[in-house]
């Protein structure tokens, strides 16, 4: 991608953590990390970009160059910025940048500051470049913003809901380019040939983006190679609720993937209440590259904790045990669950892959206080509903 733009009288190039374009024709003596203005930007050509990039600035016969890492959250406006830093704003187009104003020599901030002088900023993927595949819901408006960008000049597309993932689409994954899939219902319903195509895209690295997931646990399922259900969903506990005896228990025994939200610090916590286990489980954590969509790495839990660190949040799925069998009674976890807002509705999906009927769950919760769609709680109401019929 090449950015053109001119020189200024007013450019000084002493900003010691930015470089700027600005689309501005004019500037001030205090914009010191711009180092051209009138530039012209190209949304789509911007947006396509991900990953790693190659830096190389020229005025003239005066060069410059370095690198950076795409924010996958930037926003083309009339501005480019790339930062020494990690900081992450929309106006940011990339960070970690080893190349920022102050870098620039003496004669070479002396041509940006004729304008007759024209600046090219030229912006290369380094790679390698990872699979993405967006998820987009049928009968929804398209992905807005950088997502509805990639998809619609996706590289090849995928209905979820057919028989049979086109041959195009098994080439955009092997070239690490953009598939849009598109489904018109839940997750759980794709084909099967289309769910084996997702497994195949996880275990060759690719990233997942889900359009109106805002929890990231369906992408972070997908990344991992896994079917979206059955699975058990904790929401965010805290650490006192991550190591709760009905959850803790839970944890040692679902037959089924465990799917949470924390902050990577808590996953000593966990460490330590399966610690007793035969085995060490193995857990998906995000896998650190700063790129749009989700992409996981598989490790010991027991290695989870010092590997990722940190309090940040991340999605995180709790592999089953090997030899996973279903022997815990459920009861003293479902009032649990309740106080803490999960629907009686929600609880009871979530838990009929194992056995656990509407009506156990309803026994389960007994007196516990109600939720606003958890429906009838007591045999009364279920005998009167069955006179009704």
């Amino acid at each position: 991608m090449k950015i053109h733009a001119r020189g200024h009288g007013h450019v000084r190039a002493t900003h010691a953590k930015t470089l700027e374009f600005t689309g501005e024709r004019e500037i001030t003596p205090r914009a010191t990390c711009v180092v051209g203005v009138a530039a012209a930007f190209d949304q789509e050509g911007l947006a396509l970009l991900r990953g790693p990039v190659a830096v190389r600035l020229a005025a003239g016969p005066h060069v410059a160059t370095g690198t950076a890492v795409v924010n996958p959250h930037h926003e083309v406006t009339d501005r480019l910025v790339l930062r020494r830093s990690d900081h992450a704003s929309p106006d940011t187009f990339a960070f970690r940048s080893t190349l920022v104003a102050s870098d620039l020599d003496p004669d070479f901030v002396a041509a940006l500051g004729d304008p007759a002088t024209e600046v090219t900023l030229t912006l290369t993927e380094s790679g390698p470049r990872r699979p993405l595949v967006l998820v987009h819901r049928r009968g929804l408006p398209e992905p807005e913003g950088r997502p509805g960008l990639l998809w619609r000049a996706a590289d090849a597309s995928v209905d979820l809901d057919a028989a049979r993932v086109p041959d195009e689409a098994r080439a955009a994954l092997a070239d690490g380019g953009v598939i849009a899939a598109s489904v018109s219902g839940p997750l759980e319903g794709v084909s099967q040939a289309a769910g084996a195509w997702l497994a195949d895209a996880a275990a060759q690295g690719a990233r997942f983006e889900v359009t109106g997931d805002a929890t990231g646990t369906v992408p972070a399922l997908l990344a991992a190679g896994l079917p979206v259900a059955p699975v058990v969903h904790l929401g965010r506990p805290d650490r006192r609720a991550l190591a709760s005896a009905p959850q803790a228990e839970l944890l040692r025994t679902a037959p089924a993937p465990v799917v949470f939200r924390a902050p990577a610090a808590d996953l000593a916590v966990l460490a330590e209440v399966l610690a007793g286990s035969a085995e060490d489980r193995r857990i998906a954590v995000p896998d650190g590259h700063a790129d749009l969509g989700h992409g996981v790495r598989w490790l010991p839990l027991s290695e989870a904790a010092e590997a990722v660190g940190g309090e940040e949040e991340g999605v995180f799925v709790l592999a089953p045990p090997e030899r996973a069998a279903w022997n815990v009674d459920l009861r003293p976890l479902v009032p649990l669950l309740v106080e803490q807002g999960v629907t009686a509705r929600t609880l009871s999906t979530v838990l009929r892959p194992f056995g656990i009927s509407r009506r156990d769950l309803y026994d389960a919760l007994g007196d516990a206080p109600a939720s606003p769609s958890a429906g009838p709680r007591n045999k009364g109401s279920r005998d009167k509903g069955r006179e009704k019929k």
